[in-house]
């Protein structure tokens, strides 16, 4: 008996029939300053335009309650579809560590399960908490020990995105299409389970910044240009620490290197930044680029409260399903700027070494990391050019995309019928009305 034909024509297409399970692996930072500022913001500017919003008040925002909230966003993540996972790794000052899953040496569950409670979603929380525990008494041990400087450094989210990487590396099958990261003569073995199916994992980073992107301490890297003058420079492999525009521990190459590992394995990171405009009015440019290279969503909460709701609605979703039957909410405009390798400073202009492709903030006779000399006589010259150059300004968001004609081409072929039939009796020539 032959099948029936869709009633829904080629709408049927517009989603997938069954969604595959869905790996989430999680960045937390952790860094003890970060959450110092965010446990009591300062007041918030008026929002005079929307009364509603402008009506509700800072809300400060404690390490124990943020995890209590994305332990329920997580739990929703497990009980979303049979075969999703979780993986959280906290980064913390200048370290990295994995909370979630526990090692394979850890006890299996947890010493006490309740009847009341499903067996995984106690797991998590349970491990969680006693890993974020882990990491509070060794940062404790750290500073008894006299270790003052490292409370400064910043969060190791490169560290923690490098672990992240290998992982997915691991759970995806040798056959798959990232595996040609680790080896591009690799051949599929025709006796291997198919990945294109719905049982192919789909894997997703999403990163919780806690770290202000601007309002970093410029101490350290005020000393680092002291020591850059006195020839103490750094090579090409070493990380820089801290400096503007949110750099943190790993370095900006460091970082790219992640997002375009990420980006040939199509695997998206997303980003979900909590300091709100009155603690930092920037938003860190490198995570920014990371979501918008590897098309993943970047947000910024406005510090008043419902933060739960906006994880739901923006992030449990995964990405195959973020376009149809979901939205993704407009995304900011992305500032691609750099970061110099002498400074470690954000630049709109920024000068390149021909040869290592080393970015720098002003010309130079010999490229710091390569060693290249150059001629003496074309640093007056780069210096004049670069002062008729202007920054290009970021406008507030991205535009959205223009709407292309025929797009209600997409409906049913017996419901464009029936709209040709009634503009024909009505005698209406006019073209079709396009609604956004």
């Amino acid at each position: 008996m032959a099948p029936l034909p869709s009633s829904h024509g080629s709408s049927s297409a517009s989603h997938p029939k069954t969604t595959p399970p869905s790996v989430l692996l999680v960045i937390i930072d952790i860094h003890p300053l970060s959450w110092s500022l965010l446990a009591s913001p300062p007041p918030l500017a008026p929002y005079p335009e929307h009364l509603g919003i402008d009506k509700a008040q800072a809300s400060p925002m404690t390490l124990p309650d943020f995890v209590t909230i994305l332990m329920g966003f997580l739990n929703a993540h497990l009980a979303s579809r049979w075969g999703n996972e979780v993986v959280v790794y906290g980064a913390s000052a200048g370290r990295a560590k994995l909370l979630y899953p526990p090692p394979s040496n850890a006890v299996a569950g947890p010493s006490k399960p309740r009847s009341n409670t499903y067996l995984p979603f106690q797991l998590l929380d349970s491990r969680i908490e006693e890993g974020l525990k882990e990491m509070a008494l060794e940062e404790r041990e750290r500073l008894e020990r006299g270790d003052v400087k490292s409370i400064n450094h910043p969060p190791a989210m490169v560290s923690a995105l490098t672990k992240a990487l290998c992982f997915i590396n691991r759970i995806i099958p040798n056959n798959a299409n990232s595996a040609a990261l680790m080896d591009p003569t690799a051949t599929q073995d025709p006796n291997a389970p198919s990945t294109n199916g719905p049982d192919k994992p789909e894997t997703r980073i999403m990163v919780i910044n806690a770290t202000p992107g601007e309002n970093v301490s410029t101490a350290q890297s005020d000393s680092n240009e002291n020591s850059t003058a006195n020839g103490n420079t750094q090579n090409n492999g070493e990380a820089s620490q801290s400096g503007k525009g949110g750099q943190m521990r790993g370095g900006y190459v460091g970082l790219m290197n992640c997002v375009f590992a990420a980006q040939k394995a199509k695997v998206p990171i997303d980003v979900l930044s909590l300091p709100p405009p009155s603690i930092d009015a920037s938003p860190p440019i490198f995570l920014q680029q990371a979501a918008h290279l590897t098309e993943g969503i970047y947000w910024q909460w406005n510090g008043r409260g419902g933060l739960l709701q906006y994880l739901h609605a923006l992030y449990l979703p995964p990405p195959s399903l973020r376009h149809h039957p979901f939205v993704v909410p407009p995304q900011d405009a992305v500032g691609f700027r750099a970061v110099c390798f002498c400074h470690h400073k954000t630049l709109d202009v920024g000068f390149v070494c021909s040869v290592c492709l080393s970015i720098f903030c002003e010309p130079r006779p010999v490229c710091l990391m390569c060693k290249t000399r150059f001629p003496i006589k074309s640093i007056p010259t780069l210096k004049s050019l670069a002062t008729y150059i202007e920054p290009i300004p970021i406008p507030d968001t991205v535009p959205p995309p223009p709407v292309q004609k025929g797009a209600w081409s997409n409906q049913p072929a017996e419901h464009n019928k029936k709209e040709r039939r009634k503009s024909a009796h009505n005698g209406d020539k006019a073209e079709p009305i396009e609604i956004d």
